[in-house]
């Protein structure tokens, strides 16, 4: 399976709308929430990123909610 990793903020419903996505698909994530650590704003940051949600499939990167991207990349 892909490395995925979710850049969420609390109280995000977008970002909840990933979770529940990718749990329903079995999918393991790693969420890295930025309200919590700030210091995964500055992770983003240095990529050139300044929004969540924000997720890391391997080394693609899908900005803001656009689930059909994250399942494609997903099942590539």
């Amino acid at each position: 399976m892909k490395t995925v990793v979710l850049y969420s903020t609390t109280g995000c419903p977008l970002c909840q709308r990933y979770k529940a996505m990718l749990d329903s698909q079995g999918q393991p994530y790693e969420e890295r929430n930025t309200t919590e650590n700030p210091q995964f704003l500055q992770e983003l940051a240095s990529k050139g990123i300044f929004a969540v949600p924000t997720v890391m499939v391997g080394s693609e990167c899908v900005q803001g909610f656009r689930p059909n991207t994250l399942a494609e990349l997903l099942a590539a």
